[in-house]
């Protein structure tokens, strides 16, 4: 007579866990029924999402300037960059990269941070654009009133000013 074990939903995550990152990789393909090319895979796929870096945005709302809503600063795993613009563009709100004044550019200005990685800008812009204060409000500026999420009002005479 054989005994069904049961395992419960955690018991069953932690060993598909172990079965990703700790048994070896012909263990791996065997359970999932893949190549060890495809093993290989999920579990290069598995470590780099567990490795992903943690990104907080914080914006500061200002009076639209025709696209531009405000002003945040990105904490990227501990190291915080300052005036990334909040835009409302055609496609929805985005965060365009810091810039300063450079005469010598094509626009006129030079970004100080550069976003090598679609999945990274995509995070960024997802992060920028889900505080609660970001959402439509009743005015139609895409912005509500109070202090909501980690919103901070501008302080007099601490405006900053951005390009254009």
């Amino acid at each position: 007579m054989s005994k069904d074990v049961i395992l419960t939903p955690e018991q069953i995550a932690a060993e598909e866990r172990r079965w990703l990152f700790d048994a070896p990789i012909a263990e791996l393909a065997e359970v999932k029924g893949v190549t060890v090319d495809e093993a290989v895979k999920l579990r290069t796929d598995a470590i780099l999402q567990e490795a992903a870096v943690p990104i907080e945005v914080t914006v500061r709302p200002i009076e639209p300037q025709g696209k531009l809503i405000g002003f945040a600063s990105v904490n990227y795993g501990g190291v915080v960059i300052d005036d990334f613009k909040v835009v409302d563009g055609k496609n929805g709100i985005f965060l365009g990269a810091p810039s300063k004044p450079d005469p010598t550019s094509r626009t006129g200005y030079r970004s100080t941070v550069r976003i090598n990685d679609r999945a990274t800008q995509e995070r960024l812009n997802a992060a920028g654009a889900s505080p609660p204060h970001l959402d439509q409000g009743a005015d139609g500026t895409g912005r509500k009133g109070g202090r909501e999420g980690k919103c901070r009002p501008n302080r007099p005479g601490k405006e900053k000013g951005g390009p254009g």
